[in-house]
């Protein structure tokens, strides 16, 4: 009995001891997330509910005035020109969490999608049909007169989305699960003309 008893014992401790050295090597832990892409500016990016392509970007405080005046704080546009695909079955908006700004800039989610050319705001997006959009992020003032946007190239994450169960209904919805890929996109001041605003 004393015997089985030891066996037991050595047995537990063989397991346990394995079961350590799996758990430090993260044979236990969720799977690694795919490694980072890193894209060409203009090169289509899949983040879940549409494939999105970034082109180039400038600074502007001559469009959308009103707009403007109405945030507090803010000077001007941090203006993006992309391309966005819809992904889904149905018509959809802009995903607005699958861009992500550097965060030195302080800003999140876009306060504007303006679809081109024929200028609408928070256009609604066909399946599979390429949109030409402008992208537009309120700066403040502290942001402009500092060093976060002295470099014509600026910085970009795709962020990959994901369907998940809502913990509200039983629909489902899109959260955000990492960053697909970077990019560097550069600076072009006509970006925005479209909506530039006559003095």
């Amino acid at each position: 009995m004393r015997t089985s008893l030891r066996w037991a014992i050595a047995a537990g401790t063989v397991v346990a001891a394995g079961a350590g050295a799996v758990a430090v090597t993260g044979g236990f832990g969720a799977a690694a997330p795919p490694p980072r892409e890193t894209a060409a500016a203009g090169d289509p990016v899949d983040a879940g509910p549409a494939e999105l392509a970034a082109h180039a970007w400038t600074v502007r405080d001559d469009i959308a005035t009103r707009a403007l005046e109405g945030i507090d704080g803010a000077e001007a546009w941090l203006v993006l020109a992309a391309e966005v695909t819809a992904a889904t079955d149905l018509t959809t908006k802009f995903p607005d969490d699958a861009l992500a700004l550097p965060d030195g800039l302080g800003v999140d989610d876009p306060e504007q999608v303006v679809l081109l050319p024929d200028l609408r705001r928070g256009p609604d997006l066909q399946p599979g049909l390429p949109s030409q959009v402008l992208l537009l992020w309120p700066l403040p003032g502290d942001v402009l007169a500092g060093d976060a946007l002295a470099d014509d190239d600026l910085p970009l994450d795709y962020v990959r989305l994901r369907l998940d169960d809502s913990t509200i209904d039983s629909s489902q919805v899109w959260r955000v699960d990492g960053v697909a890929a970077t990019t560097v996109v550069p600076r072009d001041d006509a970006v925005g003309d479209e909506l530039a605003e006559e003095d």
